[in-house]
């Protein structure tokens, strides 16, 4: 039987959301108003069509009785409570913009104002693309601040800055700071926008000796610090999936999240506060108590739970979310109503008129309403072939997926093809994860809160005792761990199959396309599942002849044998095949990286080379275009940490992979080589350490050594650094290097140099007096083979090995046919990325091993 859905304050909920959403983006016209008085009272007309249809079916009577009574009440009612939401919504929406009305009033935007103000929350690094023109596009930090004063006068808003300097992102909570900002061009009085390029003076709160952490805020530190003992995964996941703590997670592993579709998995999510409130609730019902009292501890558990993440907007809207849905269940009802749901918008627009603009409460109602409008019936068809729990797991996240779709295009141009597998497979990993993270939270705030009263124990020290409740944190740490590396997995092999993004089209009519395309596979879903429910007329045919004899029992008793033992043996035929199938692939997945002295990793149309120092330490030498297949190569070859870290010259595929270090792998040195002298921006996370060595230089660490032999940097007076380098420049402003590496069955020697191209190598060549200095085992190949490369280095080295880390099927033609017949000339053997993968080099004897793994 089908569910019919309550209508009742959806019109209401619309047409608050509408009001809110209008007004605060600013465009109010008679038309808009107009349009909007039109939805509302079409909206009631269709409920009140509804609902009068439904009261002739139960009265079972003529179907047009002549004097319906209340009709003229239940329009009067109807369209009253749409006309007051609106209004409401208006006015909430008018007195929360006004103060950003006032500001955009004295400074229009474009302008630029020095302002004072105080930082509202931590700063947060963000990386967009403008969408049609508006938005902020580029990379760097974006700080909320609370404003004092504005140019000359006293005014407080609130105001996001986007800034390029790094001294934004040393900014903490609480700051008093004054910076000179620039009003963006898409700034309004929903959300006050400006641009910073220059540092900002920071003013310390003069009573910060007072302002202490509080009790939950220390809980969140300590959470985060001892997660860090879990691994890299599991100290940005853990904290991020519990409290919604995302500063530990590695910007590769974000972007993994980000192309899966998982990002959502690292926020206080509706179905956060959902698990907290329903856990608690059932807890307490395992204990005996009534349904109130379960809602009552349910519901005090959503309120520590809200606290402890922080009672921002976001957490407000999941908190109420996630409470609909675990008050349904702990009420004994069947789901959350759209009357609830409807109820909730209203409120909550009314309370705080930002959400309506938000995209979390956006992509939060969308996906609340699609599980309680289609997520029945798409279970319910999938059940028909499927098991239910499976079923289950499948529905919830495509309908979400379903309803969400259009407005995600918005925040990503291209839609995530393994989303649904994706969400799917970390369904059952994230509660665990969870539940895990909050019981060592829960751990670490008992020693806090019992402190005052264990210290008056005589002879008991405070340092001792938080030790040994944080040491018995560390086993539900451990266990949301193994979850949380198997999500990070998860992320990294759907994000790593080929057209992990499916490319969509830009603008206005790609989110038609895809909207209407929703529309349609969800009506075919409910056409279907309707269909699947409408009962059936039996048919059949009377047979006057007699029925056939009934088969002997001991003849069906051995037919039956046979069919169990036919069975039995499919089964058991079939649980060896996958077996043999998984044994294979967990032997091929978890196979030992070859023995090595040096790596090539094969990260595309890029260079990265690592050398060993250590037993898990080594140089790295660039950091290729691609950050997921850096870090991979790095995981396989057991590196822990990197002694040094070289950038030959500071372009995107020498450079772009270098985010897959940050926050994961630990680097001592950087070095580097501009045309200009400046820092990479890549390398921006390690400036405190990078530095640009002269030609002579040497870095020695473990069992590899590392020379420069050139270029010199450039002059503080150089037209290099007035001026933007071409292409060419930075290419010959590449470092040449000469590699020793001592492994355990010999020693290889390496020149590597960049893209340095024919000039460059030229100039290098007659800088070094003796010539033997550039003769060498092994040859980097410059510019990955390309023809402006020239042969004379190639002849020079007269190397044994040449190595050629290039993208296979690039477009630039790498290697060119010159340099691969230069290289076969001079007698070198040659290995390539693009052929071959990451290459693992190794000296054994008077020969060099080349494996691939």
């Amino acid at each position: 039987m089908n569910r019919r859905w309550d209508l009742r304050l959806v019109p209401s909920a619309v047409t608050a959301w509408l009001c809110s959403m209008v007004f605060l983006t600013g465009g109010v016209t008679p038309a808009t108003w107009t349009g909007l008085a039109c939805v509302g009272v079409t909206g009631a007309m269709l409920f009140l069509v509804r609902r009068l249809r439904h009261r002739r079916r139960r009265r079972g009577g003529h179907p047009y009785p002549r004097h319906p009574p209340g009709r003229l009440t239940e329009v009067t009612g109807a369209l009253a409570v749409v006309a007051l939401c609106a209004a409401a919504a208006v006015l909430t929406a008018w007195n929360t913009t006004q103060p950003a009305r006032a500001a955009l009033s004295d400074h229009p935007p474009g302008s630029t104002v020095r302002v004072s103000a105080t930082v509202n929350d931590k700063p947060m690094a963000y990386s967009s693309q403008s969408f049609a023109g508006r938005g902020e596009e580029g990379e760097g930090t974006a700080v909320s601040l609370r404003t004092e004063r504005i140019g000359n006068d006293l005014e407080t808003t609130e105001v996001t800055v986007f800034a390029t300097h790094p001294d934004w992102r040393e900014l903490d909570d609480g700051d008093k700071v004054t910076a000179t900002v620039t009003l963006t061009d898409t700034a309004s009085p929903a959300k006050l926008t400006a641009r910073a390029s220059s540092a900002p003076v920071v003013g310390r709160v003069q009573n910060e000796t007072e302002q202490e952490p509080g009790l939950l805020e220390r809980a969140r530190a300590d959470l985060a610090r001892l997660s860090l003992s879990h691994g890299a995964a599991a100290a940005g996941l853990v904290p991020g999936m519990t409290v919604g703590d995302t500063s530990q997670i590695s910007p590769s592993l974000t972007e993994d999240m980000r192309t899966t579709g998982l990002t959502h998995l690292t926020a206080v999510s509706g179905s956060n506060c959902a698990l907290v409130m329903t856990l608690t609730g059932y807890v307490a019902l395992a204990m005996g108590a009534g349904r109130r009292l379960c809602l009552l501890a349910g519901l005090l558990a959503l309120g520590c739970f809200v606290l402890l993440v922080g009672p921002d907007p976001s957490v407000l809207r999941a908190s109420v979310m996630g409470a609909l849905g675990a008050l349904s269940m702990l009420s004994g009802r069947n789901g959350v109503s759209l009357n609830a749901l409807s109820a909730a918008v209203i409120g909550l627009v009314l309370v705080s008129p930002g959400l309506s603009i938000d995209f979390g409460f956006i992509l939060s109602v969308l996906a609340t309403a699609g599980i309680v409008v289609s997520g029945r019936a798409v279970a319910r068809l999938l059940a028909l072939k499927l098991p239910v729990p499976v079923a289950l797991c499948i529905a919830i996240p495509f309908v979400a997926q379903l309803w969400c779709g259009p407005v995600l295009l918005l925040l990503n141009p291209a839609l995530p093809t393994y989303s649904l597998p994706a969400n799917m497979a970390a369904t059952l990993l994230v509660p665990v994860a969870t539940v895990a993270g909050l019981i060592a939270v829960c751990v670490l705030v008992v020693p806090k809160v019992l402190m005052p009263a264990l210290l008056l124990i005589p002879g008991l020290e405070a340092d001792p005792v938080t030790g040994a409740w944080e040491r018995t944190a560390q086993l539900p740490l451990a266990v949301a761990a193994l979850p949380a590396r198997g999500v990070a997995w998860i992320a990294d092999f759907f994000a790593g199959l080929p057209g992990s993004l499916t490319p969509w089209p830009p603008g206005l009519w790609g989110i038609v396309l895809l909207a209407a395309i929703s529309v349609t596979a969800g009506g075919t879903l409910h056409w279907l599942d309707a269909r699947c429910q409408r009962p059936t007329d039996t048919h059949g045919i009377v047979v006057r002849t007699p029925a056939p004899a009934p088969i002997p029992d001991p003849v069906w008793r051995q037919l039956a044998d046979q069919r169990r033992r036919r069975r039995r043996t499919l089964a058991v035929l079939a649980a060896v095949t996958t077996l043999v199938f998984i044994v294979q692939g967990l032997i091929w997945w978890l196979r030992p990286a070859p023995a090595w002295d040096s790596v090539v990793c094969d990260v595309g149309q890029g260079d990265a080379v690592l050398h060993r120092t250590g037993e898990h330490s080594a140089v790295l030498v660039d950091a290729g275009p691609e950050p997921r297949a850096l870090n991979s190569c790095i995981r396989q070859a057991k590196i822990e940490r990197l002694d040094a870290v070289i950038l030959s010259h500071d372009h995107a595929d020498h450079t772009a992979g270098l985010e897959a270090l940050a926050g994961d792998f630990p680097v001592d040195h950087v070095w580097y080589s501009t045309a200009t002298g400046d820092v990479p921006e890549a390398a921006r996370h390690f400036a405190d350490r990078a530095q640009v060595p002269r030609p002579g230089e040497t870095l020695e660490l473990g069992s590899t050594t590392v020379t420069v032999l050139g270029p010199e940097p450039p002059s503080a007076g150089s037209g290099a650094r007035r001026s933007a380098p071409s292409s060419e420049d930075e290419n010959n402003a590449s470092l040449a290097l000469r590699i020793t590496v001592t492994g355990e069955h010999g020693t290889t020697t390496w020149l590597s140099a960049g893209d340095l191209e024919e000039d460059g190598a030229n100039r290098l060549i007659r800088s070094q007096p003796d010539a033997a200095t550039l003769e060498a085992d092994i040859l980097k190949v410059s510019h990955h083979g390309a023809r402006n490369g020239g042969t004379r280095l190639i002849d020079t080295v007269n190397p044994a090995l040449a190595v050629i880390s290039v993208g296979e099927d690039n477009t630039y033609g790498h290697p060119h046919p010159t340099i691969t017949q230069a290289l076969q000339d001079s007698g070198a053997s040659v290995a390539r990325t693009d052929q071959n993968g990451s290459l693992w080099i190794r000296k054994d004897g008077s020969r060099i091993s080349v494996s691939t793994r």
